[in-house]
């Protein structure tokens, strides 16, 4: 059974989001010389990341279960772990989690909460994933701003720079949701979902993908240099060659962490 609630917290799918937690640490680390308030902050991220798919699956097991290709990645979908198993298993890990983070701080506390917390709810009941534009507002704070600000936060304050970056995230991981729905568009009509693609159609989810993702890599720029945002609008002419976004994406957040912008 410890095989599968591994594989149900999938890690691996999640290593974008514990990026985003290890970026906020590098524009603090500078300040930070305890070694072993770091190492409470990664175990606690990769805790925190592992919960959210961990529950996720749990609570979209009958949808995953009709989905190919969800279902390889869900044990609970599969019926390799049971729902009770996988869900006892991932609030394992947000208690944790919550621990950890109690030990670096009350501010770290309460942001660590609030992202567990927006996690909870976004899979469980009410499950606001299901919910059009809330859907996509709520992932863009747990999967995208929280997890920045949280590692931008270990040094016990935040500065504006790290606040256009967290919006910066926030834009990008509100594209990244809309990117996921859109992989399971069928899937979803056909479980009778009301995602915001579903609502919206494919067409302007498809736009607002793109408008997101050139607003981030912008407002990342804009913040080394004001006029280099206008180049965020070159993003828009990738189309759907995501590949090239998030390499845009990624490539601007490094210089502006390691300072060379």
């Amino acid at each position: 059974m410890l095989r599968a609630v591994i594989r149900n917290a999938r890690i691996l799918d999640g290593r974008a989001f514990i990026g985003m937690g290890l970026l906020g640490l590098a524009f603090s680390l500078g300040t930070i010389p305890d070694v072993t308030r770091v190492l409470m902050f990664l175990v606690s991220l990769v805790l925190y990341v592992a919960y959210a798919f961990a529950i996720n699956n749990c609570f979209d097991a009958d949808t995953d279960s009709i989905n190919p290709r969800k279902r390889k990645k869900n044990p609970v979908a599969s019926g390799e772990l049971g729902f009770g198993a996988g869900l006892a298993s991932s609030l394992a890990m947000a208690l944790l989690g919550l621990m950890l983070a109690a030990t670096l701080g009350t501010g770290e506390l309460v942001m660590y909460l609030s992202m567990t917390l927006l996690a909870t709810v976004y899979s469980a009941p009410p499950r606001i994933k299901a919910r059009p534009v809330i859907d996509v507002l709520s992932h863009g704070a747990f999967f995208g701003a929280l997890p920045f600000l949280y590692g931008a936060y270990l040094d016990g304050s935040i500065t504006m720079e790290e606040w256009s970056i967290a919006a910066a995230v926030f834009l990008y991981s509100l594209a990244l949701e809309l990117r996921n729905h859109l992989e399971d568009y069928e899937s979803d009509l056909k479980a009778g979902l009301r995602t915001t693609p579903i609502v919206i159609g494919r067409g302007l989810s498809e736009t607002l993908v793109l408008v997101f993702s050139a607003g981030a890599v912008g407002l990342v720029l804009a913040g080394a240099q004001p006029s280099l945002g206008l180049l965020g609008i070159a993003v828009y002419g990738l189309r759907t060659n995501y590949r090239l976004i998030d390499a845009a994406m990624v490539t601007t957040l490094l210089l502006r962490a390691s300072g060379v912008m």
